[in-house]
């Protein structure tokens, strides 16, 4: 049974895009007045759920009612007049006077043939001047600065008069000033018994702005209801998989949310790295991240992996370029090893000139080595000899891939470090 408010029904709605479940059984229903905020991770959903409303995805399983009647028997142009879509793409390489692109709202109720009248025209210019633009009417789109398109687009939005707006990530391109104007005028837009569903990646406007919020994951509801029933830190942390703090907003009366790093800010246990060709740049900058205190080498002077731990003052034993790696480099190095709690042997090409790092890695209070990264292999063998010294060490050391340890480190587990 329909409500007399209601606007729009989703029944049991899945689907499925190149192999992988983007929607699944989903249930949500919408009613005029309401200003609805679609919040979650990348990926969760929301702008395919937005797309399935609107009618360009067709859904695998599941049906969409909108006003009752099922969203697909509804035709194009009527459709068109009851729901107004804005996409975060504003992107156009065509020149397009802002007139032309608020009049084209009103394509919906025109005939085949129709020109607009001067009812259509007075729309247009008083959306625009709604939107803080009077005077843009001549001119070109594709000149205008991104945020300046988005208004001008959600000015067509308003010239489209639907009941339904759907918009997606709709300031991104804006300033804060804009941002409040934006939304504000779509909060007023609600007071009118029109529907507002906004995808929206920051929390903090959706719990100042919507009336209520939808947070999905990995294409389900996680959680539904107003804002201070969704914006909890149990149900926070487990959909987007990090810890955050919920403070009180004491000039508006909304939810603030704010993540709690995960770094020791530089004063975290010490790892040293051992990497070549490049094989220690990402986790160099994954574990700076996190604040852990690092040391690297032994590498060439211009090798990757030395200069980006000379740009980032890391320290580091160097040599020099072309020359191989002795044993007296080796005992010089050896102390930033032993002050570590944890040293990392990454994933590159051992031969001849760099060998003498498997004895330093065998220095190591605690040794992983690195056997899987997002790239492709790197690790190979020049020689017998690096092969089986190489084994030799694998069978004393922990063997992990690149995203398993970032895990454990990022845990901070204290019987891993």
């Amino acid at each position: 049974m329909v409500t007399e408010i209601e606007l729009i029904r989703v029944e049991s709605l899945g689907l499925t895009i190149d192999g992988n479940r983007i929607i699944d059984s989903l249930s949500l229903a919408l009613g005029r007045g309401e200003f609805v905020g679609l919040i979650g991770p990348n990926g969760a959903g929301k702008t395919t759920l937005l797309k399935l409303m609107l009618g360009i995805h067709k859904p695998d399983t599941g049906r969409i009612f909108l006003r009752g009647q099922p969203l697909q028997e509804i035709r194009p142009r009527e459709r068109a007049r009851s729901i107004a879509y804005l996409s975060q793409d504003t992107a156009t390489s065509f020149a397009f006077p802002v007139l032309d692109i608020l009049l084209m709202g009103r394509y919906p109720f025109l005939g085949r043939f129709g020109r607009e009248s001067e009812a259509d025209l007075e729309k247009a210019h008083r959306a625009l001047a709604y939107v803080g633009l009077a005077g843009f009417e001549d001119r070109y789109f594709n000149e205008l600065s991104g945020g300046e398109q988005q208004l001008v687009l959600f000015a067509k939005v308003l010239v489209q008069e639907a009941e339904l707006l759907l918009l997606d990530e709709p300031t991104s391109n804006l300033d804060i000033r804009h941002q409040d104007l934006f939304f504000s005028m779509a909060s007023e837009l609600t007071r009118e018994k029109k529907a507002v569903v906004a995808a929206l990646h920051n929390l903090n406007t959706a719990s100042q702005y919507c009336s209520r919020l939808v947070l999905l994951d990995r294409g389900a509801i996680a959680a539904d209801g107003p804002p201070k029933e969704v914006l909890r830190t149990e149900i926070l942390n487990r959909v987007y998989g990090t810890e955050t703090v919920i403070t009180p907003n004491v000039a508006t009366g909304s939810l603030m949310v704010n993540v709690l790093p995960k770094v020791f800010k530089g004063r975290g246990p010490r790892i040293h790295v051992i990497g070549g060709a490049g094989s220690a740049i990402n986790l160099t900058r994954e574990l700076s991240r996190l604040g852990f205190r690092l040391s690297g080498g032994i590498a060439h002077q211009f090798d990757d992996d030395q200069r980006l731990w000379r740009s980032l003052e890391i320290e580091s034993a160097c040599i020099e370029a072309f020359s191989h790696i002795s044993t007296e480099d080796v005992e010089s190095a050896a102390r930033l090893v032993e002050q570590a709690v944890l040293t990392i042997l990454c994933d590159f090409p051992l031969g001849p000139g760099n060998l003498e790092n498997l004895n330093l890695a065998d220095r190591a209070k605690r040794l992983v080595i690195v056997t899987e990264t997002p790239e492709e292999s790197k690790r190979s063998f020049f020689s017998e000899e690096a092969q089986r010294r190489f084994q030799a060490l694998s069978d004393r050391a922990i063997l992990m891939g690149h995203d398993e340890l970032l895990r454990v480190l990022e845990a901070r587990d204290s019987g891993f470090l």
